[in-house]
């Protein structure tokens, strides 16, 4: 560094001079200003500091004033973008407590410290516009603009456009994550899919959504594709889907869930015939819906009492129709009821909807005599009005269908495993029908019906997808011991199958065993075809699941995910079942756990905390528990896509489509901090679709290069 120079006046007093220019500087703080060499009020010329910012002048003369008033100045500057990062004391807010799932907020909340950060504003912006489903157009509202100034001047509101460009920027990055993921060699894959017409389009489109269980044990669902297809025929719908199958480098689609229709078997029989890899030759392949299964039971029933449930329907609808109706109706309730419940519509696919239609209305039953003393229209507009017996039948109607209801919610969740419960679930049913009808004589007639539809699905045990059972033993509170029970359940009904299995060496007819005998037969055919299935499991895994994986610290969870099925009953009796002592020998003689009283059971964690264990039963574990038993996963899409494809937004591209139903979809489900919106006005910018697709022929061309990236 160079030495400052000197000079004497005539008074032989030294003075400094200014030095050709300004010293270099090395303090933090000096980033935020810049140096000037200038004359101070004495005349003497020293070193000035000027804010970047705010443009205030400070002395900053390192032997007279040093840095302290630089740094002070620096991270209290209002301008500064970086102050409140670097301020060290933050601001103390009041944070009120969300209700579950987002719901609102409540009185109850802490007092934590906040500090101004414009991502984490910006991030809660676009959570808003989301979760509110908010056009893009909304943030440039004035109003909204206002609310936001007064809420905090320092932010500065970016345009929909700029919204729009980070959505579609996060759609390609998700996407190509994503799509690293599943096309690993190692991702196992369920899929559910189901087709929708839009109204407003008339167009057919197809979605199909990727389920699978990673490497933390955490079950995931993705929305991989909503595109139109040609037609509801099963052969355009099976070539669709080995497109987007392909298109994703998916290897390893374990099973395809789909509604009960003609058109579906044939899609999946095309595409069985044409997928490359396939498990077992796809015999397990094809998973119905149960929910639609369930459906189309109930529907069977409820037309034994047709006349009753219509004549209430009818009521309801008539009452809910006018406004006038209303008010009076809602008079009645409160002269005779005093219930804050009020009518619930019916919609006349969905026969749960018709079962809450019911609840409510029997309860509201004395409103509806007092609003027919009151309205005399009432019986003059009608045919028939709802009668006492009418609401005493259908009380017990619901009474019946309760068990229907309680099953249909819980196998349409999609966020925790429910096939370790499926085939409780099916001989819980078979056991309600057999108690109603012995029971109820007038619903005779009706679980009649239901049990044909009952018989021609789940009736003969060999008809029932093999992955069902194998879900079953993988689940350590039931095993093979209770897949003992539920077939014994079936054979003192009647249900004994023809053969158990045809290459048995054992040629004696089922007829001249006894029940258990024929049990033991039917679960050792279950366990052989596990076994078989083991086995390339073990050819495919067995030397890289061998390893090096921590030791469990417990065998048994607290968390609850998973509710126990109430066909089972506690009931232990010894193993009967033995083999080689390899992997899945050791787990099946190992006792079954028992759970106490109703205790919930998270069987993700129980597998996660006993993988080293058994580390190929595991791998088994992670795949076939993840099975999903209903479609609703892909039906919910179409809620949404209903709502992009409105009459004002007719002319969306189909690629511009998928990108926002799948983004939504990725939004909502995805661990990521960001969290982004509908691409509503995304889909108008034409410049930005034409990105879109660059980007997404890029990754493919990609991908076509390396085709085994590690997730």
């Amino acid at each position: 560094m160079e030495e400052d120079q000197v000079e004497c006046d005539d008074n032989n007093v030294k003075k400094r001079k200014a030095p050709s220019k300004p010293r270099r500087t090395t303090s933090e703080c000096w980033k935020y200003f810049d140096p000037k060499m200038e004359e101070d009020e004495n005349g003497h010329i020293i070193k000035f500091a000027y804010c970047k910012w705010c443009h205030a002048v400070i002395k900053a003369d390192s032997r007279q004033h040093g840095t302290r008033p630089l740094n002070t100045h620096y991270m209290n500057c209002d301008k500064n973008p970086d102050a409140e990062k670097l301020r060290k004391q933050k601001f103390l807010a009041f944070k009120k407590k969300i209700g579950d799932n987002n719901e609102g907020v409540t009185s109850i909340g802490t007092l934590e410290t906040w500090k101004y950060d414009e991502k984490d504003i910006k991030k809660a912006l676009l959570e808003l516009v989301v979760l509110a489903e908010l056009p893009f157009k909304f943030v440039e509202h004035p109003a909204f603009i206002k609310f936001a100034a007064k809420m905090q001047p320092k932010f500065n509101m970016p345009s929909r456009f700029t919204i729009a460009r980070d959505i579609s920027k996060f759609y390609i990055e998700e996407r190509k994550s994503l799509l690293n993921y599943l096309s690993n060699k190692a991702t196992t894959v369920h899929l559910t899919t189901d087709t929708w017409t839009s109204s407003c389009k008339r167009m057919n489109f197809m979605v199909l959504t990727a389920h699978f269980i990673d490497d933390d044990w955490v079950m995931h669902k993705r929305i991989i594709n909503f595109r139109p297809i040609h037609s509801h025929r099963g052969v355009d719908i099976g070539r669709a889907l080995l497109e987007c199958i392909t298109g994703w480098g998916i290897k390893n689609v374990m099973t395809i869930t789909v509604d009960n229709i003609s058109s579906n078997d044939k899609a999946l029989e095309y595409l069985v015939e044409n997928l490359p890899t396939k498990y077992d030759g796809g015999k397990h392949f094809h998973i119905r819906c149960m929910a639609h299964i369930l459906n189309l039971i109930v529907k069977d029933g409820l037309k034994t009492f047709n006349k009753e449930v219509s004549n209430i329907a009818l009521a309801v609808k008539y009452i809910k129709h006018s406004s006038q109706r209303v008010t009076n109706f809602k008079e009645s309730i409160e002269k005779t009821c005093n219930s804050k419940k009020f009518l619930v519509s019916e919609c006349p696919t969905r026969w749960n909807s018709t079962h809450d239609m019911l609840k409510t209305a029997i309860e509201l039953k004395e409103a509806f005599f007092d609003y027919d003393f009151n309205n005399s229209s009432f019986a003059r507009d009608l045919e028939e009005i709802p009668k006492r017996v009418d609401f005493e039948v259908c009380r017990k109607v619901v009474s019946f269908l309760e068990k229907f209801k309680e099953t249909t919610e819980l196998v349409s969740n999609v966020s925790c495993p429910v096939s370790h419960l499926w085939f409780g679930e099916v001989l819980d049913i078979d056991k309600h029908l057999r108690e109603w009808q012995h029971e109820n004589a007038s619903f005779k007639e009706m679980i009649e019906d239901m049990r044909k539809k009952y018989d021609k699905y789940w009736g003969d045990y060999k008809k029932i997808n093999h992955y069902m059972y194998f879900a079953m033993i993988l689940d350590p509170t039931m095993k093979l011991e209770m897949i003992g029970v539920g077939f014994r359940h079936l054979i003192e009904n009647g249900c004994v199958p023809m053969e158990v299995d045809e290459n048995d060496s054992d040629e004696t007819p089922l007829s001249f065993l006894t029940d258990d005998e024929v049990c033991d037969k039917m679960v050792k055919k279950v366990e052989n075809d596990m076994r078989v299935l083991f086995d390339m499991y073990k050819e495919k895994y067995g030397t890289n699941l061998s390893s090096d994986l921590p030791k469990p610290t417990s065998s048994q969870s607290t968390n609850t995910s998973s509710r126990r099925n109430s066909f089972f009953f506690k009931k232990q009796a010894g193993n009967k079942f033995s083999g080689v002592d390899d992997e899945l020998s050791k787990y099946l003689k190992e006792p079954r756990l028992e759970l106490e009283g109703d205790d919930y059971f998270d069987i993700l964690n129980w597998w996660k905390l006993n993988s080293p264990r058994f580390p190929i039963v595991s791998k088994m574990a992670k795949d076939i528990l993840c099975i999903q038993v209903s479609t609703v996963a892909s039906e919910s899409a179409f809620s949404a896509s209903g709502r992009v494809l409105d009459p004002y937004r007719n002319s969306l591209s189909p690629s511009i489509v998928e990108a926002l139903v799948c983004t939504q979809d990725w939004i909502r489900t995805s661990s990521r901090n960001i969290t982004m919106d509908t691409l509503e006005d995304l889909m108008k910018d034409d410049e930005l679709a034409k990105e879109i697709q660059e980007a997404l022929d890029k990754q493919k061309g990609e991908h076509g290069k390396d085709k085994n990236v590690a997730p």
